[in-house]
């Protein structure tokens, strides 16, 4: 099981939702790790798209296949530091974030929690 971010929390809840729960063998909070292991067979991870990549770094072919229902989300934030200013563009991607985040977090809440 892939431990960075929330991946873990996100997979767990996923797993809950469908009744199911894993037998986790290995966690680690490599990317790599995590691929290879499915590549070589060792297991299955579900995984946010933004780390799939159709083969492992020894080559192997990793499968991604489609989830039916609603997806767990997974949390986002971001950060500056408070003594600076920020810029008009920062300042309008704060904004922007809060006012897309927010809603999302909203709708979320009442959807799966």
């Amino acid at each position: 099981m892939l431990t960075v971010d929330e991946a873990n929390r996100t997979a767990l809840r996923w797993w809950r939702r469908a009744g199911l729960k894993p037998r986790i063998i290995f966690e680690t909070s490599s990317v790599e790790a995590v691929r290879s292991m499915v590549a070589n067979g060792a297991g299955v991870a579900i995984l946010s798209d933004m780390v799939y990549r159709p083969w492992s770094l020894e080559g192997d072919r990793v499968e991604a296949r489609t989830v039916h229902g609603a997806v767990p989300s997974m949390d986002v934030g971001i950060t500056w530091k408070r003594e600076h200013a920020l810029g008009e563009p920062a300042a309008a991607f704060v904004e922007f974030f809060n006012i897309t985040f927010n809603n999302a977090v909203a709708s979320r809440h009442s959807a799966y929690e």
